[in-house]
């Protein structure tokens, strides 16, 4: 089977790989939520929706690998259905 999905099964992340996963997770999402803000500076409302879509996409990644995300790093970002 040379899907590299495991059969359909999430592998184990080991606690350190988590944590490393966390911690980008945030930054990457602090960095999309400031790029959101500075498109909306701009008043371009085509970069606000990519900016935004980026930043959900991300907010979405996060709650699927269980990283829950509050406060200043999501910004403006809309919940997505779970």
């Amino acid at each position: 089977m040379a899907s590299g999905n495991f059969g359909g099964m999430t592998p184990p992340l080991k606690p350190e790989t988590l944590s490393l996963f966390e911690r980008e997770m945030r930054d990457q999402v602090a960095a999309a939520a400031a790029a959101l803000a500075e498109a909306q500076r701009r008043d371009d409302p085509l970069l606000v929706q990519a900016a935004r879509s980026h930043l959900d996409g991300l907010l979405d990644l996060a709650r699927r690998n269980g990283v829950t995300l509050e406060g200043a790093e999501v910004g403006g970002a809309e919940p997505l259905p779970a």
